[in-house]
């Protein structure tokens, strides 16, 4: 009977430990848009919702297609975030939590994303070609009882719309074009620090990372090392060039990302600042409260050799003068002020 209550107790703890593991699991972010299939050049809105905490990242798996902003932080009514479809295809918003919780307090550990369709510009071509055809639709109701003559001016006539269709086409066109070429410039930045013992941990800089947007700053702690720079620009990949110390002392360190095309140019500073070591502020106060209490050290140190000193002066007394063991303990207590010095027993003790 008790092998069965002790089973039962261990199956209902495993049935509660798997139930709660489960829980755990299955709290993730919830990533949702404004407009799932935009058109290129088209503004739209990223919502995260779920719960309330830290954002560790925001990401586009296509910059060159869709562009994100990044946030830090969800709260439970919802963070709303701006992205912009840049050309025409697919990418995927990404969202990876930090530490955010759900209302019923349950830490999420799951990522939410949402995948953007982007579709190219339609032109305006059907309208022209519509137009073209209803008027001459109308010119040939109006004039079929014309000679030969006016029917041949009238496709003349005709062949007018054919050419201006042709040359708004081709305006269209180029429009669109321009508009899908993305612009000159980074289109992320990341930041990690790297301490002593080579790990890792994402740097928070302020402000948030915008294209035009060209300084920013960050504070990293004393133990850090070294700062790994990660970059997207797109096409534009190969024109960028990371400058950085080779060691990160205390105080302000600047990272450098220049870009250059032909006459194109453009530069990121990130201005790292490298906090002081908490040991060193600690040696600090412990010098200098050594240096404002220099007589309590004196007498603690002074004393214990002072009594050891005439000790050993009682002690080399005694045996250089042969004197009795009494006779140097008395002579000791003499030395010291805790006896005066008998003269009678003293002689007492030279006559035996």
């Amino acid at each position: 009977m008790k092998k069965i209550l002790k089973i039962s107790i261990l199956l209902g703890i495993l049935l509660f430990l798997s139930l709660l593991v489960s829980n755990v699991k299955a709290a993730s972010l919830k990533v949702t848009t404004s407009n799932s299939n935009p058109t290129v050049g088209d503004t739209f809105t990223i919502t995260i919702s779920g719960g309330d905490g830290v954002i560790k990242s925001v990401t586009s798996s296509n910059t060159g297609v869709v562009t994100v902003e990044s946030t830090n932080w969800v709260d439970r009514e919802g963070t709303k975030i701006t992205a912009k479809a840049v050309s025409q295809g697919s990418a995927t918003i990404t969202v990876v939590p930090d530490e955010v919780v759900t209302p019923d307090e349950q830490y999420i550990t799951g990522s939410g994303s949402v995948t953007i369709n982007v579709k190219a510009k339609q032109t305006e071509t059907n309208n022209s070609s519509n137009s073209g055809t209803s008027t001459s639709n109308n010119t040939n109701n109006s004039n079929s009882g014309n000679s030969n003559k006016k029917n041949q001016s009238k496709d003349n006539n005709n062949n007018k719309p054919n050419t201006n269709k042709e040359a708004v086409k081709n305006v269209v066109q180029t429009e669109t074009e321009e508009e899908a070429t993305p612009q000159f410039g980074m289109n992320s930045l990341m930041l990690n620090a790297v301490d002593e013992n080579g790990e890792k941990q994402e740097i928070n800089y302020t402000p948030t990372f915008n294209i035009d947007t060209y300084e920013y700053t960050a504070e990293i702690e004393s133990n850090i090392v070294d700062i790994e720079v990660l970059t997207e620009a797109g096409e534009y990949n190969e024109y960028v060039k990371v400058e950085k110390p080779e060691t990160f002392n205390i105080g302000e360190n600047i990272i450098k990302i220049s870009m250059q095309k032909d006459d194109q140019s453009v530069t990121y500073v990130i201005k790292i600042n490298k906090k002081e070591s908490n040991e060193i502020e600690q040696e600090v106060d412990e010098k200098e409260n050594e240096s404002n209490s220099p007589k309590s050290t004196l007498i603690s140190f002074t004393i214990p050799q002072f009594i050891t000193v005439i000790l050993t002066i009682c002690l080399l007394e005694g045996l250089i003068l042969k004197l009795p063991w009494k006779k140097m303990i008395n002579s000791c207590k003499r030395k010291k002020g805790f006896g005066l010095y008998d003269e009678d027993e003293d002689e007492n003790e030279n006559k035996k």
